[in-house]
């Protein structure tokens, strides 16, 4: 059933938020970390999913869900979407789901447990946690969409400095470290929403950054999205910050490692919201319009058998438990893994306002590009990752012909077959070009 506060009258925003606790009530294995050597050990700070509905004019509507959590796994996503679907009467192009990427939550896939060899109880402690996990992601979702009123939708953006590209040109390669020539994106976009009588009940921030400011601690904690959706509450009683991760999957914060780092950095990002909030949002008209697509993206030729069954006999237990994977996935000469479908989602709110969603970790050249490519007759671009299903980096041309991690090395943690072909970045952007262009046409035509 759809929920009756998604109907709006014509030229009129309505808009609710929710969030909800999702934080673990028992221990359970973290995500992200492999230094870990043992289970949770309680919350430094709580972990939630926060929930944005917003309608317009025709029936249109965009539910925005953000969690604490890595990743989004294809068996969280068909949970999610089957909830919204049944419960809710929402259509995949109508729920954008994001996720914070912090490593100090909670595993959210029993194969992954399993293929990091922990024992098994963990890997039922998960299963367990996500039938919890998918409750409380359809209870916000009903609380949002309840809540639901007149509003006024703005938009803004601000600048902050603490992400810093990752990725460093050696003589053996590209690696992980330091790079302050790198491309980096240090855009805030920021929505704002507001009751009719002006009381602010939501925010929507963005960071091109992974969310990592924190070590390997056995303690839950949103990193520094979760201290910066903190201080945004704690400042705003009674509005709801949600955190959008953008194009971070070769960026890092700095200064890094420790809470003081993860709290220092989330204290500039909710700095920078209120920097973008004290320029003058522009107000967006009440209009809306969603798609999305699957972009199937094709992996690269498998190694040869022989490279293969010599990685199986590695001493990295990555490396040969990866091996032996792709050798029971596709034991004859030829076969050809299916392509990877990626989700594609683009939102247009008003007339300003395009939202591109990735899927996946993109890096940060996919940001810079869509902007530049797509903000032409005044429209602002806001590009967002980790979006609808994210358990792959997504490399662009340039990253995966430099090789390195996020273009051919992570791909053994992620129980992929091999990097992407080099026309991944083609793909994608045409994906959103394509989305983009049928929605500026759509919301041109007389209402």
């Amino acid at each position: 059933m759809v929920g009756h506060g998604l109907t709006a009258e014509p030229g009129e925003w309505k808009a609710g938020a929710a969030k909800v606790s999702i934080t673990p009530t028992e221990p359970v294995w973290m995500a992200g970390y492999a230094a870990r050597t043992g289970p949770s050990d309680g919350a430094l700070v709580d972990l939630y999913v926060r929930v944005l509905a917003l309608g317009a004019a025709g029936n249109s509507r965009l539910i925005i869900v953000t969690l604490d959590l890595i990743e989004i796994p294809d068996t969280l996503r068909e949970s999610i979407l089957g909830v919204a679907r049944e419960k809710h009467g929402l259509k995949p192009e109508e729920l954008l789901l994001n996720v914070s990427h912090t490593h100090g939550g909670p595993m959210v896939s029993a194969k992954t447990v399993a293929d990091w060899g922990i024992p098994s109880v963990w890997g039922e402690r998960t299963d367990k946690y996500l039938g919890e996990l998918v409750k409380k992601v359809d209870a916000a979702i009903g609380m949002a969409i309840s809540s639901m009123g007149p509003s006024r939708v703005s938009y803004c953006r601000a600048r902050c400095g603490f992400a810093m590209n990752r990725r460093i040109s050696t003589p053996k390669g590209f690696t992980l470290g330091l790079n302050p020539d790198g491309p980096v994106d240090h855009d805030v976009p920021v929505l704002r929403i507001e009751s009719s009588d002006k009381k602010l009940i939501g925010l929507v921030f963005g960071y091109a950054c992974h969310n990592t400011a924190l070590g390997p601690i056995r303690k839950f904690h949103g990193d520094y999205a979760g201290f910066a959706q903190r201080k945004l509450e704690k400042d705003h009683p009674d509005t709801v910050a949600l955190f959008l991760m953008g194009c971070g999957g070769d960026q890092d914060p700095q200064p890094r490692r420790h809470q003081e780092d993860a709290e220092q950095n989330g204290l500039a990002l909710a700095s920078a919201v209120e920097a973008g909030l004290a320029a003058a949002p522009v107000r967006l008209s009440a209009t809306l319009s969603t798609s999305l697509e699957m972009c199937p993206l094709a992996f690269a030729p498998l190694p040869p058998r022989a490279d293969l069954e010599e990685r199986a006999k590695s001493g990295d237990g990555f490396v040969s438990r990866h091996a032996r994977w792709i050798l029971k996935q596709w034991p004859n000469p030829g076969d050809r893994p299916a392509d990877y479908q990626l989700p594609v989602q683009v939102v247009v709110l008003g007339e300003k306002l395009t939202l591109a969603a990735l899927g996946g970790e993109p890096v940060v050249d996919y940001s810079i590009r869509l902007k530049r490519e797509l903000a032409s007759g005044g429209r602002f671009v806001w590009v967002a990752g980790y979006a609808n299903l994210v358990n792959a980096y997504v490399p662009s041309r340039r990253v995966l012909q430099e090789g390195g991690y996020e273009g051919t090395q992570a791909v053994i943690y992620q129980s992929l077959p091999g990097p992407f072909q080099t026309d991944v970045e083609e793909r994608i952007v045409a994906s959103v070009h394509r989305q983009a262009k049928l929605l500026w046409d759509r919301s041109a035509r007389p209402r």
